[in-house]
């Protein structure tokens, strides 16, 4: 009988399990938790940015939600004993960067993920003699498959992130927190869903947005931003298998 009981508590456990999954907050001024999933609907309370949620799978019908050109789901969840409906495309699936802290991607990686092994480094030739056709690749490997490639050339170079479980979303909402990539997503600037040529300030900036439709909804694959100031830069989001890739170069 008590093996039975035992078993049943385990069961019971690994349901309760499959039937969540967690998410942090990344919404900067905090995110509204509603009573019913819709915009005008009473707010119960205010979940603060880097909060760590369990996000309530249940039954019901999911209801599509588009803040800041990001197209999202109201998610259910459970905060200071309340039970509501939060926007889902303000959420991550790790912790948000510490605001105090993280200037740069790579700050960003120290926070959130364990180096598994030591970095790789590649290299052609001598460094201070890179215009003569040196070069250098640096590779780093982390615990959860994530990953940092780094490309040091003559007047070039780029940064490769692989970031495990992230949408195009995700990926815009991360680098808006992220002081060094301001120049390509401000912090007021919404989700791009359609290519275009447009400047901000003196600089000419060019988006190409690659996606098809599934039913009513965008599956974004792929986002290239280039502009120039002094140097050319370029950036890319796209999606391999399961890990968004973030691509940011600079060269003139």
């Amino acid at each position: 009988m008590k093996k039975i009981i035992l078993l049943l508590c385990l069961f019971s456990v690994l349901l309760t399990q499959a039937q969540t999954r967690i998410a942090w907050v990344a919404a900067k001024s905090g995110l509204s938790i509603r009573e019913k999933p819709a915009i005008g609907a009473k707010v119960l309370d205010k979940i603060p940015y880097g909060a760590k949620l369990s996000i309530l799978n249940t039954d019901e019908e999911l209801v599509t939600v588009v803040t800041e050109g990001m197209h999202g789901y109201w998610e259910k969840v459970t905060f200071n004993n309340k039970t509501g409906y939060i926007v889902g495309s303000y959420l991550l699936p790790v912790a948000p960067p510490k605001l105090a802290s993280v200037i740069e991607m790579a700050d960003y990686f120290k926070q959130v993920y364990t180096p598994f092994g030591n970095k790789l480094v590649v290299k052609e030739g001598e460094q201070q003699n890179i215009e003569e056709g040196g070069y250098e690749i640096q590779k780093q490997l982390y615990k959860n498959g994530a990953e940092w490639h780094r490309f040091m050339g003559y007047e070039y170079g780029s940064d490769t992130w692989f970031l495990p479980d992230f949408s195009l979303e995700n990926g815009f909402l991360l680098m808006r927190l992220i002081p060094e990539f301001k120049e390509v997503f401000g912090e007021k600037e919404e989700f791009p869903t359609e290519s275009r040529n447009f400047k901000k300030g003196d600089r000419e900036y060019s988006i190409t947005v690659e996606k098809e439709m599934i039913g009513d909804h965008p599956w974004f694959k792929r986002i290239t931003i280039s502009y120039e100031d002094g140097a050319i830069y370029e950036v890319q989001l796209y999606l391999l298998e399961n890990q968004l890739v973030i691509f940011f170069s600079s060269g003139v």
